[in-house]
């Protein structure tokens, strides 16, 4: 499934125009993705949480000439499945 797919669920569920679906889905997934990049986490009741975690920076080395590169910091978006959607998947 691809989002094309969910625009056209909407549009038909909904009896909206194409046009208001995309903008619809764009404006929810959008709104996720800044949440999360502002460190809040968005929990979606029956389906799981999205939350961000900082990764300390560390020294990695080359792998071709064993050279040593400093790794910054940075984000990283994890998501946790919830129980009631874990057991639909086991059903």
């Amino acid at each position: 499934m691809v989002d094309k797919d969910l625009i056209i669920y909407i549009r038909k569920t909904y009896n909206l125009t194409n046009i208001v679906s995309k903008h619809l889905l764009n404006d929810v997934l959008t709104k996720i993705k800044i949440a999360v990049k502002n460190g809040e986490n968005v929990k979606l009741r029956n389906f799981g949480v999205f939350k961000s975690k900082i990764l300390k920076s560390r020294i990695c080395r080359d792998p071709r000439n064993g050279e040593r590169i400093d790794s910054p910091s940075k984000k990283k978006i994890i998501f946790k499945v919830s129980k009631e959607f874990k057991s639909f998947l086991n059903s």
